[in-house]
């Protein structure tokens, strides 16, 4: 019983990591950064607070680190239960990670697309706005 409270504790430590980091990535860094209905403005923000951007994506990919782990925490918890559930629920667990992180590469793209690279040389200053 000893191992499962520790075990138990593990997955606690995660969801607070979890929700700390995803704090962190939403509400104060794009929560600040984006400006709803106007893309010029936001992307202004994320050019002159690159690095703030940047941190926001590395809590995101905490959570999904920690997603992956806790989906590992949670097949050992339930495994003595039903070892078919457990694996479902570590699978779903999977798939919301994936998801996350599917979300995570369309961030990193937003840096890509506003860094003034030279593949924007063949569209006119009106088509960028």
């Amino acid at each position: 019983m000893h191992a499962n409270k520790k075990t138990a504790r593990i997955a606690g430590l995660l969801y607070l990591s979890i929700i700390a980091a995803g704090v962190f990535a939403e509400f104060i860094v794009r929560g600040s950064l984006i400006v709803p209905g106007n893309a010029a403005a936001t992307a202004g923000n994320i050019l002159a607070a690159e690095s703030l951007f940047r941190l926001g994506i590395a809590g995101d990919l905490i959570m999904l680190i920690c997603d992956v782990a806790l989906a590992l925490v949670f097949f050992v918890l339930l495994k003595p239960v039903s070892r078919s559930l457990s694996l479902l629920a570590a699978f779903f667990r999977l798939a919301q990670a994936a998801v996350l992180g599917m979300n995570l590469l369309n961030l990193v793209l937003v840096l890509q697309l506003i860094s003034g690279t030279d593949y924007l040389a063949v569209f006119g200053a009106e088509q960028l706005q």
